[in-house]
């Protein structure tokens, strides 16, 4: 005989009370007896379910915590990363162009690694006024989303809401 579920179990249970309700002072007995020893079956299956629920919190805990030691090493490399960035574009943008203007000939600078050559192009837009800037250079940008928490504080009072919807569920608060 193959091991029953927590559900099978129950529904045995309420099969068991309903022919208690149905049977004779004889038959009573006997469903008396074999709902005793079923209610010790589901203390049990529900005290395994029980410890099973508490390694599960146990391992959410520890998984909990190991995604805040990778959530500050992920913003400990961003921070890295900007600095990276920040050298490469100072380098780039103000010690070079320093160099090869100063050391290099016609704006040529060469080394035993790279030759770098002194050109001139646009850079970044920079916004003065932003006031001033034409309609015609100026986006918008909307996100939309719904407030959920407001919209349960209306529907749980009994409101209709088109589009939304919510029900009661049973929990279990364990002590």
């Amino acid at each position: 005989m193959s091991k029953q579920t927590t559900r099978e179990l129950v529904g045995e249970y309420i099969d068991l009370e309903i022919q208690a309700e149905h049977a004779s002072d004889e038959e009573i007995l006997d469903i008396s007896d074999k709902l005793t020893t079923l209610k010790g079956t589901i203390k049990r299956k529900v005290d395994g379910i029980d410890y099973f629920m508490v390694e599960l919190d146990r391992k959410l805990h520890l998984i909990d915590a190991e995604v805040e030691a990778i959530k500050k090493e992920e913003a400990r490399l961003r921070v890295r990363r900007r600095a990276t960035e920040s050298l490469k574009k100072y380098f780039n943008g103000v010690l070079i162009p320093m160099v090869v203007d100063e050391v290099g000939i016609n704006g040529v600078y060469e080394t035993d690694t790279a030759r770098y050559k002194l050109f001139e192009a646009w850079g970044p837009v920079v916004v003065v006024n932003e006031e001033e800037v034409p309609n015609d250079f100026k986006r918008v940008v909307m996100t939309e989303s719904i407030d959920k928490k407001k919209a349960r504080d209306i529907l749980s009072r009994g409101t209709k809401i088109p589009g939304l919807h919510i029900e009661k569920v049973k929990r279990v608060k364990r002590s």
